[in-house]
């Protein structure tokens, strides 16, 4: 959809929004002044603190599986899909600041509820069977998990909004609250993207440029498209960019990739919720033969890999580096954590990063020498692509009893696929490489600890050469735990396999 369209299409929208007062504005005015009143008067809340919720838009079916207050302000449910567990979860966010109160009540009973990560310090209280009672003062991401994976609740408290654009700021493509259908959104040259609270715009951005903005409170969703079938290629598609950047918006549904920088440079992605596992191949976030990519805060739910590096034909084998990724939640439902190399047209992988990471949840199916192995770390350079430079510290993974595959670290023969191919075709193709990767060098795993229900696996650590000319070398394991036991060399599940050299285990 071109500009002159979208903005066509607002004003189309806003008409029929004034024509229709109390089932839209009236609805907002009245929640904003009832939210203001009891976020200062709510029992026990700070007197400073402030709460600001976003009104489901009508047309928008929310969930009354759960309900959801905040200084008795009510925050609407939204529903998501997956086919995994008993196929439903849901998810609500507000912005707050101060000390504020938050009520959850649900269809069934909070006995046994858990709340991840626990790095979150929040320990609810049980006011009724059904209903649970926290208080939080900072910025957060939960779970709140009242049978295991089956049908949670996702709660996202975000900080205040500052400095949000306005509809006709110049170069602003707006979407204000509502229910909007733009299809292709198409941004070029120091544009921006903004979603306010309460909209949900269903399509797919295409972003060719600099200077490209694209952020809001609103919900980009995708749940209208079948799979690898959307009005984009990837949901968020950055092409070829230069200091580009996504913050805040909660992606819902994506039909493929879901975050995909393909030859960029200087990315970051900020506070960023992803709300997927609908259909398969939909990753998190895939750095495409791209640089200075900065993953900070996200939360990140998908079917497939949550983060995977990656390089295509197309970009002149560009390098995938100086990757960082801190402060994230990530949550797989039958893929990995991290996968980095399968892919593997690209110069290298390099100073690749993750710190201070929370792994709600991951599996682990499949043999470990299968090039589909599931596992948190998972690093399987191809196509005689070098890999170096990686660090993970800081870890705190959650084991749900199945079997704990936790880092595998070898140089394979994969599968590559063109995207300019692709989407010419419509499928997607991939050719077997014909060598496993150069080398895996230079690896750090500091302060890794799995914890939660022990499973078939006492979370195996497997690191393996191809050979002479594909080796392993200088991998350091630093306070590794499982289940509160130190690893080491010795340790039931570690396999150093051949022409893997220099693997160090430190206390």
């Amino acid at each position: 959809m071109s500009i002159e369209s979208i903005k066509k299409e607002q004003s189309i929208s806003t008409a029929v929004k004034t024509m229709k007062p109390f089932a839209f504005a009236l609805r907002h005015l009245v929640a904003g002044a009832l939210c203001a009143f009891f976020s200062t008067n709510s029992p026990g809340a700070s007197p400073d603190a402030t709460v600001v919720t976003y009104p489901a838009p009508v047309g928008e079916a929310v969930s009354t599986e759960y309900r959801v207050e905040v200084n008795g302000c009510p925050v609407d449910v939204y529903p998501a899909q997956t086919p995994y567990h008993d196929g439903k979860y849901y998810f609500a966010y507000f912005d707050f600041s101060g000390e504020v109160n938050v009520h959850v009540t649900s269809s069934r009973s909070l006995d046994k509820v858990e709340i991840l990560p626990g790095s979150a310090g929040i320990a609810p209280t049980l006011k009724t069977s059904d209903t649970i009672v926290f208080t939080v003062h900072r910025p957060f991401k939960i779970s709140v998990e009242r049978d295991g994976q089956n049908s949670p609740l996702l709660l996202f408290g975000n900080p205040l909004e500052k400095d949000a654009p306005t509809a006709g700021d110049s170069n602003v493509v707006y979407f204000g609250p509502g229910v909007h259908k733009p299809g292709k959104i198409t941004l070029t040259s120091n544009q921006t993207l903004y979603l306010a609270g309460g909209a949900i715009v269903k399509g797919g951005v295409e972003a060719r440029g600099e200077n490209i903005r694209i952020l809001g409170r609103g919900i980009l969703d995708g749940n209208d498209y079948p799979h690898r079938r959307g009005p984009t290629t990837f949901m968020l598609h950055l092409e070829k960019c230069k200091n580009i950047s996504v913050k805040d918006l909660i992606l819902r549904g994506s039909w493929f990739f879901t975050i995909a920088p393909c030859g960029c440079d200087r990315v970051t992605i900020d506070n960023v919720k992803i709300c997927g596992s609908r259909v398969l191949n939909d990753d998190g976030i895939d750095p495409i033969n791209s640089s200075n990519v900065t993953i900070h805060d996200c939360f990140v739910r998908t079917q497939d890999d949550c983060i995977a590096p990656k390089g295509l034909k197309g970009y002149d084998d560009k390098s995938c580096e100086n990757i960082s990724v801190t402060d994230c939640l990530l949550w797989t439902d039958v893929a990995n954590i991290f996968r980095i190399g399968y892919e593997s047209d690209a110069g290298g992988m390099r100073d690749i990063t993750a710190r201070n990471i929370d792994v709600l949840h991951f599996v682990d199916t499949r043999p470990v020498e299968h090039f589909w192995t599931k596992c948190v770390f998972c690093i399987q350079p191809s196509n005689n692509m070098p890999m170096s430079g990686l660090r993970f510290e800081d870890f705190r993974i959650n084991a749900a009893g199945n079997r704990n595959l936790l880092v595998k670290i070898l140089p394979m023969m994969c599968h590559g696929w063109s995207l300019g191919v692709y989407e010419k075709t419509g499928k997607l193709s991939a050719w077997a490489y014909q060598e496993p990767g150069r080398y895996v060098k230079n690896c750090r795993f500091k302060n890794i600890h799995l914890s939660g229900k022990a499973g078939g696996r006492p979370g195996m650590i497997y690191v393996v050469g191809a050979g002479d000319d594909h080796p392993v070398e200088n991998i350091t394991f630093e306070n590794v735990t499982r289940f509160g036991e130190p690893v080491s060399a010795d340790s039931p599940d570690v396999r150093i396999g051949p022409h893997a050299s220099n693997v160090k285990f430190l206390p």
